[in-house]
């Protein structure tokens, strides 16, 4: 959800009819509805079910689930502007909206990363212990607030919202963005995942325990699947963006 509004709130800066009458009231009313309801199902689900709840990786998809509604929270802010075709919220709304959609990057993809090294624990016993739930979801926050404040300083408001920062230091963000936000997780997630496939294959246990096995590592693959390919376009435009000048004055006579 993050990268839907990430892309959202780089259309209401580009002004086109189409993109304010048609695509933009569409696709965010669509994510918000199917957003709640879909968080809410799942809180409905995990509250009614004290012993899910208290398990380590409910924690975990409840604060993936936080960090989500928490994007979801600012799509509003985007209809608001696009139906103007301007950010008629103030400068406060503006860094409050980009701050809370860079925080919300982070929580999610770290949830999901910690997710596979716990599923590779509960699936492996034989590891070592987990460490503390709690300095984990603390340091899920922290690092993703931290990773947030440097592109909070370059928010420009003058009338619109945007990032005002020059070429060198967009790039000097976006590749360790990239990195942190993006590599990283994917890889961690994609050994852990790697792990738990042959640790099945190899270690075979009742037919109960491996289907239930299989069938979480099924979602979480899936899970990562869609923030890959969600998060994928945002980034990749981001990347175009940033070198085309520099292509173009490269080429240039």
């Amino acid at each position: 959800m993050p990268a839907i509004v990430n892309l959202l709130f780089n259309v209401v800066s580009t002004n086109t009819t189409i993109s304010f009458n048609v695509v933009l009231p569409m696709v965010s009313l669509i994510s918000l509805f199917m957003g709640v309801g879909g968080h809410l199902l799942l809180w409905l689900v995990l509250m009614k079910n004290p012993r899910s709840r208290s398990k380590p990786s409910s924690v975990l998809l409840l604060n993936l689930s936080l960090a989500d509604l928490g994007a979801l929270l600012t799509l509003p802010c985007v209809l608001l502007s696009a139906s103007f075709q301007n950010w008629q919220l103030g400068g406060g709304t503006c860094v409050l909206l980009g701050f809370m959609t860079s925080i919300t990057v982070g929580v999610e993809i770290f949830s999901l990363a910690a997710l596979a090294v716990l599923r590779y624990r509960i699936v492996a016993p034989r590891t070592r212990p987990p460490a503390s739930l709690t300095q984990t979801v603390v340091a899920i926050w922290l690092v993703s607030v931290t990773m947030a404040l440097p592109k909070v300083t370059y928010i420009n408001f003058d009338g619109g919202c945007t990032w005002s920062v020059g070429w060198e230091e967009w790039l000097f963000f976006l590749v360790p963005a990239f990195l942190v936000y993006y590599v990283a997780p994917l890889m961690c997630i994609a050994v852990n995942c790697g792990l738990i496939i042959s640790h099945l294959h190899r270690c075979r246990g009742t037919l109960v325990a491996d289907r239930r096995n299989k069938k979480a590592t099924a979602l979480l693959i899936g899970s990562t699947l869609v923030f890959a390919i969600s998060w994928l376009p945002y980034y990749a435009l981001e990347f175009v963006n940033v070198f085309s000048p520099y292509v173009s004055s490269a080429a240039s006579p």
